[in-house]
């Protein structure tokens, strides 16, 4: 799946790419049309040029692909018929072979030589006119491919805007020639007469150039000139737009207007002028419709005039025509430059941008100065906050490295607890915690004073160092509630610490000078305590001023507990193995009478085994025997062939193992340590068998005993209870026994009987016989 969605973006990457190309490839490889352009006049004719202007700015848009070709007919010069025939055989061999796509026409001269050889010279080509006068769209019958564009130069518009800036005027004389553009708008003009029956309308057309500038020279001031073209005079004389404009307008006494752009600039106040530039675009466009595929004949002639209100400033200001009579939207030549009319709207836009800096700018110096009130607030701010950060970083500083040493401290204190909770002998426990304790907190000195029996002196029972070793050899002692810290430490209790040891002039005693400690500069003095009692006192010292602190205490004080319970531990331990030892000896005693009971009264109580059988032993002690028996360890006899192993019950030898091999070798090691782990055995076995039979000897008197006293309670009398006892104790003992019964002196003291006797007085003789 995700091969696939990586192939659908490579692909539309790709596609991206490719079709911007793709389109400029077919922009590229698309046939260039041809299209030819007859122009009625010569080149430098400014209207037919702005025509030409207009038709290249619609054919250089992208995508045209069109060769623009120009041939310029100079009717204005020459119009005669064998003229015309000499531009058709000169177009003819220029174009027969490769005509063109589409031709073009301006103005009337071109259009009618093409109604006239279009058909031989260009057949089946479409054709577009423009520039023509007034066109009668019934000419176009039985000509299919041609299309355009009417030129409707606006007379009845120019005519009534200078009435209107006019009102005065009576009479309107227009200059105009012959040409057959002369002659389209001369027909028009005369249309339009009957919409103005209060004007006369006088034409001055088929003259001269002195005579009209003679003429114009002498209107009456109810009088205004219309100028449409005058390119040929009927002298024959030719004049180029921009000289018959002047002549006209300054041979004029009243305001000359106008009808084409051209002569706008040289001399007419203006009109609702027609342009070039305007005419060639709409022809062109109707020109590509058609390359495009549509049909001339589906396209309809345009009808419509785009003529625009244009005024020369210059011709204005001469006839004293104010620009505000003028219709909105009109273009003024030579107008002064005016700033605030030529950018109005940006000095509109301006001068509110202007006002809202200004506003802004105001609002911005405000708020830099409140800005700045809060900068520098922030600046103090940031400054305390700063030294706060700061002393709060050394606060840390110091606390880590205060919680560095207590952890180093608690650390050391369990080292010192675990290095010294298996230790019991207080002769190797108390050195031992001197010594860690001063390793383990880089220490001047470490001692231990425990209190005397009498609790008036803490005896020193540990040092460190040599100062260590010769106090302890002095007997070294401080008195409890002396001037000493250890004194005063047991006295109360309490820890003592001292930062500076130093004794100034002056300053009260608080450290008990030591002549075998010089260096001390700081010391704690910490209790040892074991449920509420103090034993003793812990000193620590050190060659630094100021080395502890009251933190300290809590650690040290701590180390000090657990010193103080491991001495007391200590203590118990020793007295309770003096305890274990002297009931192993009491025991050991009774173990032995026990059997010394038990060997005399069964002599010779001994056994061997040989070959023969299991029997009784003589009483045979060889060397090695008795040795053993006296030294309790195992003896070997002379090349180790026979061993004696002695018998032990409470480490009380009571008798002897001899072995020997019975092939007569020596006993090897393996051996003789099985010989001693079967001892051992035996060991416990004998004890236990001696056990066992006392315990039943032991059941057997309390059980007589129980049923001879329940015999006796029995008996109701006193001489049945003297016969039933002295009965009973020959029979439970085997023996003869006689109770005597005498009465008591007047002075004797009455007491407890003792033996037998059970009456106030008497006496009792027991004596063993034969037992039966």
């Amino acid at each position: 799946m995700r091969a696939l969605v990586k192939l659908a973006i490579i692909g539309m990457v790709f596609s991206l790419v490719l079709i911007p190309v793709a389109g400029l490839s077919q922009a590229e490889d698309a046939p260039r049309r041809r299209v030819l352009y007859l122009n009625s006049y010569h080149r430098g004719y400014k209207f037919s040029d702005d025509i030409t202007q207009g038709l290249e700015t619609v054919f250089k848009e992208p995508g045209q692909n069109v060769d623009l070709l120009v041939e310029y007919m100079d009717t204005k010069r020459l119009d005669s018929p064998e003229y015309m025939e000499e531009l058709y055989q000169l177009y003819k061999v220029k174009y027969g072979s490769r005509p063109p796509d589409l031709v073009i026409s301006s103005d009337d001269a071109a259009l009618n030589f093409l109604f006239e050889y279009a058909q031989d010279l260009f057949p089946d080509v479409p054709v577009v006119f423009s520039g023509a006068n007034y066109f009668d769209v019934t000419r176009l019958e039985g000509y299919p491919n041609f299309t355009g564009v009417s030129e409707l130069a606006d007379a009845q518009g120019t005519i009534d805007l200078a009435l209107e800036l006019h009102p005065q005027t009576r009479r309107i004389v227009v200059v105009n020639d012959t040409t057959v553009t002369g002659q389209r708008v001369h027909e028009r003009l005369a249309v339009l007469e009957g919409d103005y029956p209060e004007i006369a309308f006088t034409y001055l057309e088929d003259i001269s150039m002195d005579n009209l500038r003679l003429q114009l020279s002498q209107l009456s001031s109810d009088s205004l000139v219309l100028l449409t073209i005058f390119f040929r005079d009927n002298a024959g004389g030719f004049f180029e737009y921009d000289v018959f404009t002047p002549l006209v307008s300054k041979s004029s006494t009243v305001p000359v207007y106008g009808l084409w752009d051209f002569s706008l600039g040289y001399g007419i106040v203006g009109g609702e002028l027609t342009s070039g530039a305007t005419e060639g675009e709409r022809a062109a466009q109707l020109a590509v419709r058609v390359l495009n595929g549509e049909s001339p004949q589906n396209i309809p002639v345009v009808q419509e005039p785009a003529a625009r209100y244009m005024f020369d400033y210059e011709q204005l200001q001469r006839w004293g025509i104010a620009e505000s009579a003028l219709p909105d939207d009109s273009f003024v030549l030579n107008k002064p430059f005016s700033f605030f009319e030529q950018y109005a709207q940006i000095v509109w836009i301006v001068g509110a941008s202007f006002l809202v800096l200004a506003v802004a700018i105001a609002i911005l110096v405000f708020n830099i100065f409140r800005r700045r009130r809060v900068e520098a607030q922030l600046a103090q701010s940031l400054t305390e906050l700063q030294n706060t950060s700061a002393l709060l970083e050394e606060r840390v500083q110091e606390r880590t490295e205060a919680l560095r040493q207590r952890a180093t401290l608690l650390e050391a204190a369990a080292e010192v607890s675990r290095a010294t909770t298996e230790i019991v002998d207080l002769d190797v426990l108390l050195p031992t915690v001197v010594e860690l304790v001063q390793q383990r907190f880089d220490l001047y000195y470490a001692g231990l004073f425990l209190l005397d029996e009498s609790r008036e002196f803490a005896v020193l029972r540990a040092g460190t160092g040599d100062a260590g070793r010769a106090m302890l050899a002095q007997g070294w002692e401080l008195r409890v509630g002396g001037q000493s810290m250890i004194g005063r430490c047991v006295a109360t209790g309490k820890a003592d610490i001292q930062l500076d040891v130093a004794v100034r002039p002056g300053d009260a005693p608080v450290h008990f000078d030591n002549p075998h400690l010089p260096e001390t500069r700081s010391e704690m003095a910490l209790p040892l305590r074991v449920r509420g009692e103090v034993i003793g006192a812990m000193t620590i010292q050190s060659q630094r001023m100021a080395a502890f602190e009251q933190d300290d205490i809590r650690t040290m004080q701590t180390v000090a507990d657990q010193v103080a319970a491991v001495i007391t531990n200590a203590r118990l331990f020793a007295q309770v193995q003096e305890g274990l030892a002297a009931e192993r000896r009491a025991y050991g005693e009774m173990t032995y009478a026990a059997w010394q009971q038990l060997l005399l009264a069964s002599s010779n109580l001994g056994y061997v085994s040989d070959r023969r059988a299991t029997r009784r032993v003589g009483d045979e002690w060889r060397p090695e025997m008795q040795t053993a028996l006296e030294s309790g360890k195992i003896v070997a006899g002379e090349s180790g062939v026979t061993l004696a192993i002695p018998i032990l019950v409470r480490e009380q030898a009571v008798g002897v193992i001899d072995g020997r091999k019975k092939d007569g070798s020596a006993w090897l090691p393996e051996e003789i340590t099985l010989l001693q782990s079967l001892v051992d055995q035996l060991n416990v076995a004998v004890e236990s068998a001696r056990l066992y039979e006392e315990s039943q000897r032991r059941a057997m008197r309390e059980r007589l005993v129980s049923e001879v006293s329940g015999r006796l309670r029995a008996s109701r009398d006193v001489e049945t209870v003297l016969q039933a006892t002295i009965r009973e104790l020959g029979q439970a003992l085997g023996a003869a026994a006689t109770i005597r019964m005498t009465p008591l002196a007047a002075d004797e003291a009455v007491g407890p009987a003792v033996g037998p006797a059970v009456g106030p007085a008497g006496s009792a003789t027991l004596q063993r016989g034969p037992r039966h």
